[in-house]
């Protein structure tokens, strides 16, 4: 909060707060900062510190804070800075220094400890690609987590076509628009049909473009019979044995 209204009297005159007063502003977002209310196991919890998951502010707010937390680094020009909330990507000129970038970020508040990821086989993971330096020359790929379930809306779903169509083309578009090489595109792409063929589609390239078919398209007329659901135990029941 008191990063915030920092912010708010240091850029008061390029702000539109549309004819609000900055106590108004306080007023509203403490308001807002106090529906931290959710329900689990049927009992009420309160969250006390930091910000709720699916609050409107708390993208804006983790942003924010972050901007204090990462004043110090920036103080020592690194070679590199980026940041996407609060996933950082520095780049410095030796390891001692990026050490030191790392232990004082964590040194700026008692409420959030930073880690770091590290390098496999000179790849460094950063949000949802792979990024290495070699020779001087930066090569990007797509990356998925390891504890990504890769689900997508599935192929015999009963969505409309182009749905699903857009759900695997946006996959693909992603996959091969942050890669900065051709062999780079090509791992990419491979790893993005085999997610859509784990969800039972079936990607061809042709021209450059793709066409999306399902592996039963050609399925036999058959009467479906919708069961209601009735505990688990039923539900795997009927699975093993349909």
């Amino acid at each position: 909060m008191s990063k915030v209204l920092m912010l708010l009297d240091r850029h008061a005159n390029n702000i539109n707060t549309f004819g609000l007063s900055k106590t108004h502003i306080t007023t509203l977002v403490k308001e807002c900062l106090s529906c931290n209310i959710f329900k689990w196991a049927g009992k009420y919890f309160s969250q006390v510190r930091g910000l709720a998951m699916g609050q409107r502010l708390a993208p804006v707010l983790a942003v924010c804070f972050m901007g204090r937390i990462e004043e110090p680094v920036l103080e020592r020009h690194p070679l590199m800075y980026c940041r996407y909330i609060d996933d950082c990507f520095i780049v410095t000129s030796t390891q001692f220094e990026m050490d030191e970038c790392f232990r004082i970020m964590n040194e700026q508040s008692q409420y959030i400890k930073l880690t770091r990821e590290v390098p496999h086989d000179g790849w460094l993971p950063y949000l949802n690609t792979q990024v290495e330096v070699s020779n001087g020359v930066v090569s990007v790929k797509w990356y998925r987590k390891t504890s990504s379930e890769n689900i997508l809306l599935y192929a015999t779903s009963a969505h409309p076509q182009a749905v699903k169509c857009a759900v695997v083309n946006n996959m693909l578009r992603t996959a091969t628009s942050v890669c900065t090489g051709e062999a780079e595109r090509h791992e990419s792409r491979r790893l993005a049909c085999e997610i859509a063929a784990v969800n039972g589609y079936m990607v061809s390239q042709v021209r450059g473009k793709c066409h999306i078919s399902t592996k039963n398209a050609t399925r036999h007329r058959k009467l479906l019979l919708c069961l209601p659901f009735i505990s688990d135990k039923v539900s795997t029941e009927m699975q093993r044995n349909c």
